[in-house]
């Protein structure tokens, strides 16, 4: 019962001072001595809930009288009276002697009369102890409080907010491989504390120390891909320091481009006709293209691993470019230039033959026959009894008297670019 008079007490007292304005903060304008601390009540609590202060110690004497004013965000520059000038005899006594004093209204209650809506940061309760008339002031009590949110509030001052910022050099993207440099900046640099690097929910690496505001971290194990990379910080002193996180960073980590195991080389019998293969071997390629070279210029069309050496490559140099791709870039090797040798003597598969009627006088056609390759162009010494006549060099030979009784047969060469000469004989026949 006591308790609801003093609020009803209070009350009156509060809504007569705030109507007429009459009441002043202090004595005479100047501030008075801080004669202790106060205890706020509960010591967490919401913008609703009731608040008890409760001084350090009594007022001294002469004082008989109290008021009590808070200061912060949005409330007068003076502060704003939430007590008025009462009577101490109208409070309980605190068991250490101090005052006990319940607000009759809430600090949203506070704020509305005051006219703004969000409470925010720190607030100082003042209770002046001072006399019944005129305005001589005794000293203050002071408490704080602070609002961490615009609907809660507690009696000890919340960590000093901190900030961390995440930087990684080189700049993305990277190759695989790429030695990466993580560094995170906490603020105020005064923080003390630890950062963890971490690549999406896993941490890279063990818990860095801040020293001077900034931990850093190298790592060259980032996997191929895009990566979250941030920085959190962890204060040493929870109560000193808030923990912050930095904003993400994307962070892309490409496939190392292609690389030579074996250079190429140009193996296979170096000749014409025959087939060369260009071999080569990468790492990490995903295609890969070749090219053939005549004499250093690219020959149009070569495009295979393989390739069939022709007459243009006689005698001339031949090289194998083999390109190795993926999806960061290439990597080219080029053989070592071998000269192509001649193909080998063409083959003769159906031996040349001789037609007409084999007398003196008669024409006699050799037939070269048939050869692989396929010959181009052909050559004939006509013999008698397996000696040259001399003459005889044309794919006809018209016998004459001197070759009556006598074996006459022809010798064809077959000849075709980038190939050795082949040479058949035909059998022969009797001129009659």
């Amino acid at each position: 019962m006591h308790f609801k008079a003093v609020r009803r007490l209070l009350a009156a007292t509060l809504v007569s001072v705030l109507a007429t304005g009459a009441l002043a903060l202090g004595a005479g304008g100047a501030e008075a001595d801080v004669l202790g601390s106060m205890e706020v009540s509960p010591a967490t609590g919401t913008d609703t809930s009731g608040i008890t202060l409760t001084t350090a110690a009594p007022c001294p004497d002469p004082a008989t009288n109290l008021i009590v004013a808070v200061k912060g965000s949005g409330f007068p520059a003076d502060g704003q009276i939430v007590v008025g000038n009462s009577p101490t005899s109208a409070y309980q006594a605190a068991p250490n002697g101090g005052i006990v004093v319940p607000l009759t209204q809430t600090m949203r209650d506070y704020a509305n009369t005051a006219g703004f809506s969000t409470l925010q940061g720190r607030y100082d309760f003042t209770l002046t102890c001072r006399g019944a008339f005129g305005s001589t002031a005794y000293g203050d009590f002071t408490a704080p409080i602070w609002f961490t949110s615009n609907t809660a509030y507690q009696n000890s001052a919340p960590p000093t907010a901190t900030t961390t910022t995440f930087a990684a050099s080189p700049a993305s993207p990277v190759v695989q491989g790429t030695s990466v440099k993580l560094t995170a900046t906490v603020a105020p640099a005064t923080a003390a504390g630890t950062v963890r690097f971490l690549d999406g929910a896993g941490q890279l690496g063990s818990p860095v120390a801040v020293s001077g505001g900034t931990a850093t971290l190298t790592t060259s194990t980032l996997a191929v891909g895009t990566h979250t990379l941030k920085a959190a910080f962890t204060p040493s002193d929870a109560a000193a320091y808030g923990a912050s996180v930095s904003a993400p960073l994307s962070y892309t980590v490409k496939i190392k481009p292609p690389a030579v195991v074996t250079p190429a080389k140009v193996t296979g019998t170096v000749r014409v006709g025959s087939k060369v293969t260009c071999s080569v071997s990468f790492s990490g390629a995903t295609s890969v293209s070749y090219a053939w070279l005549r004499d250093g210029t690219v020959i149009s069309g070569a495009t295979g691993s393989t390739r069939t050496l022709v007459a243009a490559d006689y005698p001339h140099k031949t090289a194998c470019r083999a390109k190795a791709t993926n999806s960061t870039g290439s990597t080219t090797s080029t053989s070592a230039a071998v000269t192509v040798a001649l193909g080998p003597a063409l083959k003769n598969l159906t031996k040349p033959s001789i037609s007409g009627t084999h007398r003196v006088g008669y024409r006699q056609t050799a037939k070269p026959g048939s050869w692989n390759p396929t010959a181009t162009s052909y050559s004939y010494v006509w013999k008698r009894d397996g000696r040259a006549i001399t003459g005889a060099t044309h794919s006809t030979y018209t016998p004459t008297r001197s070759d009556r009784g006598h074996l006459l047969t022809v010798t064809v060469t077959a000849k075709r670019a980038g190939y050795a000469k082949g040479t058949a004989t035909s059998a022969s026949v009797r001129i009659g």
